[in-house]
């Protein structure tokens, strides 16, 4: 693929994929902010609307805001560093990797535009059981995230074992050995 196309789609996939998770954010704020949970599938899944003021899971909750919100944008910025090397590192992998970063960006640029606007992260995607068991609520970007990061260790895993096959079969090779003919 032509490296301008390549990038030209990489920056349209990101685009989408921030605005497809901010447009469910704002539609949970707006249909969800101030009614009960929705049932999607009675005592499984419902839309719940949240704010988050912490990071995934409502880690650091317990940590005062002041020290928080230091903590959350030092890590973003770190993050965001490492996603950019990550970026630059992959420009010559196939393809499948830069969707991968791309998934992750953008789940990562959505949370960050949430929290620089409005202090919290929308949350709205309720997994349960019952009242047994509650997953904590979640939202698009958190799933981008998730499947860049899973899609990320396949890639990983599947690396290695190309690698681990090719070593296999750069010992497995006979060694050629050369003979001279005296004349």
């Amino acid at each position: 693929m032509i490296r301008s196309r390549k990038i030209m789609i990489l920056l349209l996939l990101l685009i989408i994929l921030v605005s497809c998770d901010l447009t469910t954010k704002n539609e949970a704020r707006e249909r969800l902010k101030y009614s009960a949970p929705i049932q999607l599938v009675k005592d499984y899944v419902e839309f719940r609307y949240t704010e988050n003021d912490a990071i995934a899971f409502s880690m650091l909750k317990s940590i005062s805001q002041p020290k928080r919100s230091i903590i959350i944008y030092t890590t973003t910025t770190i993050a965001f560093l490492i996603l950019g090397l990550l970026a630059y590192q992959s420009r010559r992998e196939r393809f499948p990797w830069q969707v991968a970063i791309v998934f992750i960006m953008a789940g990562a640029i959505g949370n960050l535009i949430d929290r620089l606007m409005d202090g919290h992260v929308i949350d709205f995607i309720h997994f349960h059981y019952k009242d047994q068991f509650s997953w904590p609520i979640f939202n698009v970007a958190d799933i981008l995230i998730t499947c860049g990061a899973i899609l990320l260790a396949i890639l990983m895993l599947n690396r290695s074992d190309e690698e681990h096959e090719d070593k296999g079969d750069e010992q497995s090779e006979p060694l050629i050995t050369e003979t001279i003919e005296s004349e």
